[in-house]
């Protein structure tokens, strides 16, 4: 539910800017950046959950191994190669790197995060490389947190601690000109303590039974939320809340949230409904909706009449995510489950 309501937020964020609808230094702009960026850093910490809570008892080892590349392949590899098909097809800006045999190759075998998470031939595509560095590392981690009880609580502090430079220093200095200071934000080392972050937030919940009642739920989130949409207004450059101590309390928030919602036990609702179905179809609104964008563009040359443009790529959005989903994504998992289980 988490995942699916942050993929959305960032496609909201995405929408309101490119149409546009939200004006620079307004609370709902501020408000739209914070989520946008935040969301995708709340992505690596839902990520760091769900495997370490899935494969916790470090079972990534020789088949185990094999079968998680292969669910993780099939996850994620169909979609990334169809919209990368469709930004060549159709002359799309995509990632704004050049079609190279390098490149190519890279996006192909998923290993681009390892060089640059910006070699990415899709936008937003650095995040995907980012996550695939987290799964190549996962089987040493895995196995590492099974062995030594502090591991993961170390290497998470490490890997906070090796973010500073970047944080506080290299991204601030880095230069607009040319991308410079976006293509220095995504580094590897700037984003990895979160999926460690989220890693202990599934050994926590192994290990305490406890689980929050709705009221403590409702209370904690609430707060969060608060904190969250108070704290740090009015500013007009992204990069603002993306350096800096400010970085490391949107952060904390993140991890915080995700922790909030690992400890409590949804019951079946309306909003429980609508999470899970935005949950099933994130990777495909993540992915699809700059593609969204872009067609939209190549229709209308003349530009979109703001709420109609917006409304429009958020209804265009949903429904090729559903879409993909069921008669991409759902069959080519399956897929790679039967494979991996042979």
């Amino acid at each position: 539910m988490f995942r699916g309501f942050m993929a959305f937020a960032v496609a909201l964020y995405h929408f309101g800017y490119w149409f546009p609808i939200l004006r620079q230094g307004e609370f709902a702009a501020d408000t739209a950046k914070k989520i946008g960026v935040y969301g995708v850093e709340g992505f690596f910490v839902v990520s760091g959950f769900c495997f370490f809570h899935l494969y916790g008892a470090g079972l990534l080892t020789g088949r185990g191994a094999r079968v998680f590349f292969t669910k993780r392949f099939f996850r994620i590899a169909p979609l990334f190669y169809l919209a990368i098909a469709l930004n060549a097809a159709f002359g799309f800006t995509g990632g704004g790197v050049p079609y190279s045999g390098r490149m190519l190759l890279e996006n192909a075998t998923l290993t681009f995060g390892l060089f640059h998470p910006n070699h990415a031939l899709v936008l937003g595509g650095w995040s995907v490389g980012l996550e695939f560095v987290f799964y190549f590392a996962l089987p040493f981690l895995a196995w590492a947190a099974v062995r030594w009880r502090p591991f993961l609580t170390l290497a998470t502090l490490v890997l906070l601690a090796l973010s500073l430079p970047w944080t506080y220093r290299w991204v601030p200095q880095a230069p607009m000109a040319g991308d410079m200071k976006f293509h220095t934000y995504v580094a590897v080392a700037n984003h990895g303590f979160l999926f460690l972050a989220g890693g202990l937030i599934a050994q926590a919940r192994a290990r305490w039974p406890i689980r929050l009642p709705r009221w403590a739920f409702l209370l904690l989130a609430g707060g969060l939320a608060a904190v969250f949409l108070l704290k740090h207004r009015h500013f007009y450059d992204d990069f603002t809340i993306m350096v800096g101590t400010t970085r490391y309390l949107f952060c904390l928030l993140s991890v915080a949230a995700v922790a909030v919602a690992a400890f409590y036990e949804a019951p079946d609702s309306p909003v429980k409904t609508v999470g899970r179905y935005l949950g099933d179809i994130s990777y495909s609104v993540y992915i699809l909706h700059p593609l969204v964008r872009e067609g939209m563009e190549r229709l209308h040359p003349g530009g979109w009449a703001p709420w109609p443009g917006f409304l429009l790529a958020v209804a265009l959005t949903l429904g090729l995510s559903t879409l993909t989903y069921r008669f991409l994504e759902r069959p080519l998992m399956a897929l790679g489950k039967r494979w991996s289980a042979a």
